[in-house]
């Protein structure tokens, strides 16, 4: 059984790529079962319907999947977030390509948004995205724009709600900020922050529990180009795992940080069963 990351595996800042997700289709006609964990807010519905579009099929090209989107959602639907209160207030944008205001897992349950943090109970991380002088919300490869804003609000003493644990993603070839890295200038800053996403060992457990509860966890590999989400939710969970570098969070910041893969991995303190250039024998793209 394998367990595949998206971004960096077979999704990339160019798209998806064939190769990729054709070594996949390979291992799905050998019997081999492969499951897609991902860290987005995206639900597991919504998530499925845009792989689609793109090409990616269930039953086709992969088992099944499971979101950090998903595994948040239901704890809100059932009214279960481990913390007091039903009022939220948003932190960046709610949603992608949408205007609503009420981020989509939050939609029809029994907690509310509040426009203003005064009057919430906690706090929704949303995309992180800064205005620009017209007003529109953008994308920023600068953390730094995010640290007033921060620190303010952590000063309210409200927990920070984080749906995608994941501190980079590539938009339109740029390593841009999101979540993770709100969540973790929160905690650096001593604010609670309630995670939903790898590398919390309690959703690679959720995404065997619900598709394959027989299936021993020796038996089970971990695909990832991302050490502290994939690698280290893997190690965690009991499960190998496998890091791939070309074109993925691992590749960039090794760049970005001038050193090493074997340095980067020794700073990280996070050590990977196997390393692998890329998932497909032919080029990404």
């Amino acid at each position: 059984m394998l367990i595949v990351d998206a971004y960096g595996v077979f999704n990339f800042g160019p798209g998806i790529s064939i190769p990729v997700i054709e070594t996949f289709k390979k291992w799905i006609e050998e019997g081999k079962e492969v499951y897609i964990l991902s860290n987005t807010t995206s639900t597991n519905e919504g998530t499925i319907r845009s792989y689609e579009k793109k090409g990616v099929i269930k039953g086709k090209h992969y088992t099944n999947l499971l979101t950090s989107g998903q595994f948040a959602y239901e704890d809100i639907q059932a009214g279960n977030l481990p913390l007091n209160g039903t009022k939220f207030y948003v932190l960046g944008t709610a949603n992608f390509k949408s205007q609503d205001p009420v981020p989509a897992i939050f939609a029809n349950s029994s907690y509310k948004l509040v426009a203003n943090v005064e009057d919430a109970d906690f706090i929704y991380c949303g995309i992180p995205q800064i205005l620009d002088f017209e007003g529109c919300p953008y994308d920023s490869t600068n953390v730094d724009d995010f640290i007033p804003a921060v620190e303010t609000l952590v000063k309210t003493g409200l927990p920070l709600v984080c749906a995608n644990p994941d501190m980079t993603a590539n938009e339109k070839g740029r390593f841009v900020i999101r979540q993770g890295t709100i969540a973790k200038l929160w905690e650096e800053r001593h604010g609670k922050v309630v995670m939903y996403g790898k590398p919390d060992p309690r959703i690679f457990d959720a995404l065997i529990d619900r598709f394959c509860p027989n299936t021993p966890k020796d038996e089970i590999l971990m695909i990832g180009d991302t050490l502290r989400t994939d690698i280290k939710g893997a190690k965690l969970a009991g499960i190998k795992a496998a890091l791939v570098i070309e074109g993925g969070v691992t590749e960039h910041e090794v760049a970005v940080r001038s050193t090493s893969l074997e340095e980067y991995i020794k700073d990280e303190d996070i050590i990977p069963d196997y390393i692998l250039s890329r998932v497909s024998k032919k080029p990404l793209f």
